[in-house]
């Protein structure tokens, strides 16, 4: 095996000790890969060196670093440069096309290099990205859920917030969240979540405080509006969004408010979660207003029209419109062309992973939950699906020659629904199946 072998499988080795109790994670072996390849040191913990980039990704390539020797200080011997040569391949003496040659033994591999004001652009090779990450996305997927549903008991409530105010209301929900969180991770450290800073931590426990829910007019703390009142405000404002649409009938028809009831409380909690918990979240009571609970209701509706274009193309394979979906390894991946399909699994199929791994940080001077980034990747997720589903026609008809960029589409699409489910389960939030 050559030496460049060995460092690279020493990296994967290192990155899967580190992350042992973490979930797999595709994208930060190959950060660790470049690092590893520029510097022949292994990247401890976050390093922001090797960045990866999550928009405009076909002008700016999917990762860059800077090409400045002095950008790398502690990293690289600059005093091995020749004179005046600040650019760090030169400094190392190594070529852009060493790096593509190189990643070819990568998991990710890269495609092409590109050289812009001063920071080295790599492009992956889409081809062969796209079915690794939706392969490795099964995996995970199925680690996640399987970990979800284990017992892992080491996160409480502070027992002295017990009343019916909006800011308990946010407590219970934030340590459900952070419950969900360590079983995920395997966290084993006991955990004490609070309002209370004056509240004594329990012998063995790390607090986690929980900032109040203020009123954004007043800038007080909401004492009048209770959780009970909070969730029917939402369910309220849930109802107008429905009726404008759907008509009426909505706050008419028994299944219509059953439904209801339950986007109103999951809008309800997404809004008390999608900010910092140690932060105050400032909330807007008035329903004829803009309404917070758009987020979420936007949400749900992706979800609930994902899982309408997977049911729906079930069944036309049940009444024979379609044939049956071919199976994954024989699925050609190479038909997804449009940028909206690889930023939806480069961004957050493929970011999955890192997503969960930076939505807690529990060390020996750290105890740090952001369930709130969850909330973020869900916005920004369904904003990049909304967007392709408008402009992609999906279940189109069946053509022979239409088919196989169907079948390819419907496997991305499952894949995206599964991502989507998990993460709101882990906000404790119900998935939709139609609105």
């Amino acid at each position: 095996m050559s030496q460049k072998r060995v460092r690279y499988m020493e990296t994967v080795t290192f990155t899967k000790k580190f992350t042992k109790k973490m979930i797999e994670n595709i994208v930060d072996t190959f950060t660790d890969s470049v690092f590893l390849f520029l510097t022949g040191e292994i990247r401890d913990g976050q390093g922001l060196l090797v960045k990866k980039h999550s928009e405009s990704l076909n002008v700016h390539g999917d990762f860059s670093f800077p090409n400045k020797v002095i950008s790398w200080h502690g990293y690289v011997d600059a005093s091995k440069a020749k004179e005046n040569v600040d650019s760090l391949m030169q400094c190392i003496k190594k070529s852009t096309e060493e790096l593509v040659r190189e990643s070819q033994n990568w998991i990710l591999q890269v495609n092409k290099v590109k050289e812009h004001k001063d920071r080295i652009h790599l492009f992956l090779d889409r081809t062969k990205s796209i079915r690794i990450g939706l392969t490795e996305a099964l995996n995970t997927d199925a680690t996640v859920i399987k970990r979800l549903n284990e017992t892992l008991d080491s996160v409480t409530c502070d027992p002295l917030c017990n009343d019916d105010s909006l800011t308990t209301l946010r407590l219970q929900h934030l340590t459900r969240t952070i419950q969900n969180l360590c079983t995920l991770c395997g966290n084993k450290t006991r955990i004490f979540v609070s309002s209370k800073s004056s509240s004594i931590c329990p012998d063995g426990s790390r607090m986690v405080l929980c900032g109040a829910v203020v009123n954004a007019k007043t800038g007080s703390k909401e004492n009048s509006v209770d959780g009970n009142e909070f969730i029917r405000l939402r369910q309220d404002e849930m109802t107008l969004i429905a009726q404008h649409k759907y008509g009426v009938r909505v706050s008419t028809d028994s299944k219509w408010r059953e439904f209801i009831a339950s986007l109103g409380e999951s809008a309800a909690i997404f809004e008390l979660l999608q900010t910092k918990p140690s932060s105050a979240v400032k909330i807007n009571f008035d329903c004829s207003s803009t309404g917070s609970s758009k987020g979420a209701s936007f949400i749900l509706y992706n979800c609930a029209r994902l899982e309408t274009i997977v049911r729906t193309f079930n069944e036309k394979v049940d009444d024979g419109t379609y044939p049956p979906i071919s199976d994954f390894e024989h699925t050609d991946f190479n038909l997804l062309t449009q940028e909206d399909e690889w930023s939806l699994i480069f961004n957050y199929v493929m970011g999955f992973p890192s997503l969960i791994n930076n939505s807690m940080d529990v060390g020996e001077t750290t105890c740090e939950f952001r369930p709130h980034q969850i909330c973020s990747f869900l916005c920004s997720m369904v904003r990049v699906f909304s967007q392709y589903y408008r402009r992609v026609r999906i279940l189109t008809k069946p053509r022979k020659h239409l088919l196989p960029v169907l079948y390819a589409r419907i496997h991305m699409l499952k894949t995206l629904n599964e991502t989507l489910k998990i993460c709101l389960k882990i906000l404790n939030i119900k998935s939709v199946t139609q609105m």
